[in-house]
């Protein structure tokens, strides 16, 4: 008896499957051969694979557009180590410059990265969007495997290697990763350990760890070498014209001391933006008055520039309970209906610690960041407690941080992985407890929350909760972004993560606060 013939949808469905039990568990990259010619041709066909080079693929967004860059910089750095796993096994490491980078957990992807071979090989590997790999002989300066460490399944130089092997040259072009870099060493007997490798870039080492007010730490490397007969020159300062940053406590996470890097270095560009003209004088009713007036606008605005198909009027009905929470939970029309209840929820709270901000903003220095800190997880919570309610979240879901690795699209700045979040939140509390400008909290808060990205969802509607907590502890008024203003407001974040430009959104903020007046 013949067998029936499979619908397209249960063709789909076994490839599918057969996808799954390849990739195991969340790996998002796939070689041509580790499946069925047909299953690779048909996932292609629907849109659940991209092929990065040939015979290579990562696994897609079937609704993703052509174009879309988002799959490929999500699977960027898996594809990476699998492809240089299979040629050419522990015969590979990148580079000192790129593993510095790695380091520094620096997680913008590159046009290209270099990577050095234990073998005498060498080829330019082109990648999808633009991107490719490089790949050379090492030779004498390919590290040993106590020097080599895996980051993200990608094999790089240990942190005191890549510091010791780096071109001079990289310490003003990369002054920050490097000093990030630094801060993680904390035994100079690592680096003491290297002479016979690289004697110069020791001596370079012990000036950049003066240079940076770590005065012991360079003279724990020279006492490790005092009785080994070892003469350095020590007069080379590498970092002579860069900005040193005050970084935390040796042995933090890198995104611990990013953080506080980050913020030294933009504060001063934000600050020359500040639109002092656009404080307002009035009491904390007329204030709260105020924000609640423009509620229904905020909501609409907030939750249409993360695509929610949301109407002023959809929001007026959750707002008076016109709303039957007993629908379908995975509709659209509810889900649209979920988020603005949530928001709704969320921006009560947010309103009230505002108000609260508002009024201490004279008296109380650091009481905004003290609220932010307290505070910012029950917005989240608010934020999808129907989603609890629906059975969509656990209640587990909206406590603590997020636990997975999450991408942003088309972006080329990955947010950090997820076991770093608490050091990037610490940071970024401490910051805003050290500033005493309510319009530089404003900016680089918003900013900073959005680079940590410490949730899976809503992390865009808890950045600008944070601006406008910051922004009223000011006297600022409470400023809508507008949805009409997506586009630069995204590429405005893009810029400030992936360029180092923090001039674009600071006026861009700016200006959203006086179109608020």
């Amino acid at each position: 008896m013949a067998r029936p013939r499979l619908t397209e949808q249960q063709k789909l469905a076994k490839a599918l499957t057969e996808l799954h039990q390849v990739l195991g568990s969340e790996q998002g990259v796939v070689r041509g051969k580790q499946i069925k010619n047909a299953t690779r041709v048909l996932l292609l066909e629907r849109g659940y694979l991209r092929e990065i080079l040939k015979g290579w693929y990562f696994v897609s967004d079937p609704l993703a557009e052509l174009g879309d860059t988002t799959p490929f910089f999500a699977n960027y750095w898996e594809y990476l180590a699998s492809y240089l796993s299979e040629r050419f096994g522990n015969d590979y490491c990148l580079t000192a410059e790129h593993s510095l980078l790695r380091q520094a957990h620096h997680n913008v992807v590159p046009k290209q990265v270099n990577v050095m071979l234990a073998v005498n090989q060498s080829q330019i590997q082109e990648l999808a969007f633009g991107h490719s790999v490089a790949l050379y002989p090492g030779g004498k300066s390919f590290p040993a495997p106590t020097d080599q460490e895996s980051l993200m399944g990608v094999r790089c130089m240990s942190a005191p290697y890549c510091l010791v092997m780096l071109n001079p040259r990289y310490f003003k072009d990369y002054a920050r990763e490097v000093q990030i870099v630094m801060g993680k060493v904390e035994d100079p007997s690592t680096i003491a350990a290297l002479v016979d490798i690289n004697a110069t870039g020791v001596a370079r080492l012990v000036s950049a760890y003066r240079r940076i007010g770590r005065n012991e730490f360079a003279e724990g490397i020279l006492r490790q070498l005092s009785g080994l007969k070892t003469t350095l020159n020590v007069d080379d300062d590498s970092f002579a014209g860069e900005p040193v940053y005050q970084l935390g406590t040796p042995g933090k996470s890198p995104l611990y001391n990013r953080i506080k890097v980050l913020w030294a270095q933009h504060r001063d560009a934000v600050l020359a933006n500040r639109p002092l003209q656009s404080r307002v004088e009035m009491s904390t009713d007329d204030y709260l008055a105020r924000v609640e007036a423009i509620r229904v606008e905020d909501a609409y605005h907030s939750l249409s520039i993360e695509r929610y198909r949301v109407t002023p009027e959809l929001i007026r009905r959750v707002a008076e309970e016109q709303w039957d929470p007993a629908g379908n939970p995975h509709d659209q029309r509810q889900i649209d209906a979920m988020a603005a209840r949530g928001y709704l929820d969320a921006f009560q709270l947010v309103k009230e610690d505002a108000g609260q901000a508002f009024s201490e903003k004279a008296s109380t220095p650091g009481f905004a960041a003290q609220l932010f800190n307290e505070r910012h997880q029950a917005w989240f919570q608010k934020l999808f407690g129907p989603s609890v309610d629906a059975g969509i979240l656990e209640r587990r879901d909206l406590v603590g941080y997020r636990r997975h690795m999450v991408f942003l699209r088309g972006s080329l700045h990955a947010p950090p992985h997820f076991d770093y979040v608490r050091d990037g939140m610490e940071s970024l509390r401490e910051c805003l407890a050290e500033e005493p400008d309510a319009f530089v909290n404003a900016v680089l808060g918003h900013w900073l929350f959005g680079f940590i990205h410490p949730y899976m969802d809503g992390n865009g509607r808890m950045a600008r909760f944070t601006m406008n907590l910051m922004l009223a502890s000011g006297g600022y008024p409470w400023t809508v972004i507008h949805v009409e203003d997506r586009a630069a407001y995204m590429t405005a974040l893009e810029k400030a993560s992936v360029d180092d430009d923090l001039g674009t959104f600071s006026n861009f903020v700016a200006g959203s606060v006086r179109a608020s007046l």
